[in-house]
């Protein structure tokens, strides 16, 4: 039982990590980046910088409530069933899977709101 409660209360530290993040962003003043070493974008690059870091936030703040709700889960269905196997594997394919969506909703923004130079 200590066991569940020990990782339980990691895995909403985790998840508490990217919420903040993402209220962080959506509350900020200057464009904000994902995080992938890219540096944002500046705000005359932007056609609305204010959607640009409201829509990352947001992605962060669903983000961390997926990788919570996915986290309790594989805990469950770890403590319920057999195939511990299986189970990291899916776990793992479920995760990069969130972590794709994070990345082609980013891309999408990028698509959408930096502007295209004309030469």
């Amino acid at each position: 039982m200590a066991a569940t409660i020990i990782y339980l209360v990691i895995s909403a530290l985790v998840s508490l990590i990217f919420i903040v993040l993402g209220i962080k962003q959506f509350r900020s003043e200057v464009p904000v980046s994902l995080n992938t070493g890219e540096a944002p974008p500046r705000e005359d690059e932007l056609t609305d910088m204010s959607e640009w870091n409201h829509k990352h936030g947001r992605n962060l703040i669903i983000y961390g409530c997926v990788l919570f709700v996915t986290m309790s889960v594989f805990l469950y269905f770890l403590l319920k069933f057999d195939n511990t196997e299986f189970q990291v594997v899916v776990f793992f394919i479920v995760i990069f899977a969130e972590l794709a969506w994070l990345q082609i909703q980013h891309a999408r923004l990028k698509k959408k709101l930096i502007k295209k130079h004309s030469i």
